[in-house]
């Protein structure tokens, strides 16, 4: 059972309520089967929601359900290890490259390989544990997207290593006429492919695996969740289940609630025209507070787990005319305002001077908003500095918070500023651009060294399928980094916190994989000349170095995280400025986002409120105890909107309240 959705949505919340409810169902039956809760998230926050202590190894929660956090790198290795003699067998029979050659590539990760091994990984568990039930709570969606096609992509890695050892095959089978079984090699590209295939026909079984999506009554939800089912479907897989998390219950009047709930009527009409079609439809009511625990979560269980669907009574909305779609849900958004003093984002030390600023965060705070927000206000500040918004996350959602049309090339904001233009990055395409120049110059190599059959172009022109995975992202990022004599200020709206510090890290692996290959051409310069190949990769390499430079160059590059006052999304992030510390990133400010304001008399919103200034106080206190430069962060608070705001006039009024 996988649970997936944006990030945000309560993706974790009702995976371990299903879990809680279904071990609890177990129980009561009198059965032996046991229940396992997995996530696969690298920004894991299956521990936070549980409240306990989570590691890579099943831990008990409860009477018949376990609780794991996948550590994909660290199964990545423990396979690598396994396997690493026979990858080397085939690299140096394949190619020219010798074994100090193959030794190098391998310490870099094959593309697919760990997110095959993470689903290798829950096989695994499934047998040794004799679970009857897992539970997967997913990343968002990007990396979701990328972990369910990780069994085709290892199945094109199988065939390119099958592809390098088949010469060796005819050498030993037909010239030395040596008969004898499969060599560890053979059998591993075998065992690849097999698991591989298994493994993409169990997640498309319907009989063994389902899926379950989250979003919340929303615009911006339902909006990547659509684009979210499309590519499901295009990949094969049916999605059984359309949970929406945080429908606001009835209550007695209030001026921010009474405006959300009147945005969720529309927002549900379009789920059921456009979500729920031959689907099942569960809502789960918003909480009074924060659902973290075994009793809080086991509350909410059986609106997971439950077989009836929802209706307008279980949702507290009005029946009323469809809408026709997502036009139809208001964009105009109304802020309940502080009398406190406001600032300008755009004057404030930790934005002003930048040329790169880098926006990231637990998926579904608002990272994309609040970024599209700061770059309305720096392009409007200063109108002849060219400012450029760039959307790195693989589930884009810059063309619905500016309500346009955002595609792989640069272009202006309609009723925008002219300085600002936005662009989100299409990484495989970056990648495409740059592999046909990178295997014309390989396989101008490979046919000055063949030496006989099969050792032709094709097999050293391969070489770049086994380029370590979110090579892609930074091809697009290096790319934008190129260009940045063309703008000002470049500003980064990053996925959730896993990728986006997979992005952050990726410079490092890259960096290795050029300079593999350029030793490579070093140590063959005598027989072919390195030519185009060799300027390629210095170009390459020197566009790397100094994207790692830059990330480092405090004076020019910030990061600016994106929460919630809430204890789910605040634990994250104070792992994330750990993390971001570790590789020397400054982070000069803390945007806070969505905060309830003047709650009034409302239950609901003053229960939040007060909530949220315990949260607000714990993450003061986590940067006092730090070191200085996280105690010279900025805490920039905003305000909650309801409706979100989007476009450009919501989004600079929206702004004009922070604190």
């Amino acid at each position: 059972m996988f649970f997936g959705g944006k990030g945000g949505v309560g993706k974790t919340t009702c995976a371990s309520a299903f879990a809680l409810a279904t071990s609890a169902a177990r129980q009561r039956d009198s059965t032996s089967a046991r229940v396992l809760v997995v996530s696969t998230d690298p920004a894991h926050s299956l521990g936070d929601a549980l409240n306990v202590r989570l590691s890579a190894s099943p831990r008990q929660i409860r009477s018949r359900l376990d609780a794991v956090e996948l550590d994909a790198p660290r199964a990545f290795a423990r396979w690598l290890r396994e396997h690493r003699r026979a990858l080397g067998d085939i690299l140096e029979h394949g190619t020219w490259l010798d074994r100090a050659d193959v030794e190098s590539l391998l310490d870099l990760s094959l593309p697919g390989v760990d997110e095959l091994v993470g689903l290798m990984e829950i096989a695994r568990l499934s047998r040794e544990g004799s679970y009857d039930v897992i539970v997967v709570d997913t990343a968002p969606t990007g990396h979701t997207l990328r972990l369910l096609a990780a069994p085709e992509t290892v199945g094109v890695v199988a065939g390119v290593l099958d592809a390098l050892q088949q010469e060796h095959r005819l050498i030993r089978d037909r010239l030395a006429r040596v008969t004898r079984g499969p060599e560890a090699a053979d059998r591993l590209i075998e065992r690849l492919a097999t698991e591989a295939g298994e493994t993409a026909a169990r997640l498309r079984d319907r009989r063994q695996t389902s899926f379950r999506w989250v979003t919340l009554p929303e615009r911006l939800s339902i909006a990547e969740s659509l684009d979210a089912m499309r590519a499901l479907e295009r990949a094969g897989f049916r999605v059984d289940d359309i949970i929406v998390n945080r429908a606001l219950p009835p209550s007695r009047p209030c001026p921010l609630c009474d405006r959300r709930r009147a945005e969720e009527r529309r927002a549900f009409a379009v789920i059921r025209r456009r979500l729920s079609r031959r689907r099942r439809l569960r809502v789960i009511p918003a909480q009074l507070t924060e659902p973290r625990g075994l009793a809080a979560l086991a509350r909410i269980g059986r609106g997971v787990v439950g077989t009836k669907l929802a209706s307008t009574e279980d949702t507290g909305e009005t029946e009323e005319k469809p809408s026709k779609g997502l036009a139809s849900v208001s964009s105009v958004s109304s802020v309940v305002a502080s009398s406190s003093p406001t600032v300008s984002p755009e004057s404030l030390p930790a934005i002003r001077g930048a040329s790169l600023i880098f926006f990231g965060g637990k998926g579904g705070v608002g990272k994309t908003t609040v970024a599209a927000a700061i770059a309305l206000r720096m392009a409007r500040a200063v109108p002849d500095r060219r400012v450029l918004l760039l959307s790195t996350d693989p589930a884009h959602s810059l063309s619905d918070v500016l309500n346009v049309p955002v595609r792989d090339e640069p272009a202006t904001v309609r009723h925008g500023p002219k300085n600002l233009l936005i662009r989100e990055i299409d990484a495989p395409r970056a990648l495409a651009a740059r592999r046909k120049d990178l295997e014309t110059a390989l396989n101008e190599i490979a046919s000055t060294l063949a030496v006989g059959p099969g050792s032709g172009t094709d097999l050293a022109a391969e070489l770049m399928n086994l380029a370590p995975p979110g090579i892609d992202e930074l091809f697009g990022i290096v790319s934008v980094v190129d260009a940045r004599a063309d703008y000002h200020a470049i500003l980064v709206d990053t996925a959730p916190t896993g990728h986006a510090l997979r992005l952050l890290e990726m410079p490092g692996a890259a960096r290795e994989w050029v300079q593999a290959l350029l030793r490579v051409l070093l140590k063959y310069r005598d027989l072919a000349r390195p030519g185009q190949l060799a300027r390629e990769l210095v170009a390459l390499a020197k566009s790397v170095r100094e994207l790692q430079a830059l990330l480092r160059d405090a004076t020019h590059t910030r990061f600016i995280a994106v929460t919630r006052a809430a204890e789910v999304p605040r634990l994250e992030t104070e792992r994330l400025l750990k993390r971001l510390r570790r590789l020397q990133l400054s982070t000069s400010a803390i945007v806070v986002n969505a905060l309830t304001e003047n709650p009034g008399a409302c239950v609901r919103c003053r229960t939040t409120a007060a909530a949220e200034r315990q949260s607000l106080a714990a993450l003061r206190r986590t940067l006092r105890r730090s070191n200085r430069a996280a105690r010279q962060c900025a805490i920039i608070q905003t305000p909650l909107a309801a409706p979100p705001p989007t476009g450009v006039v919501a989004l600079q009024h929206w702004a004009g309240q922070w604190k």
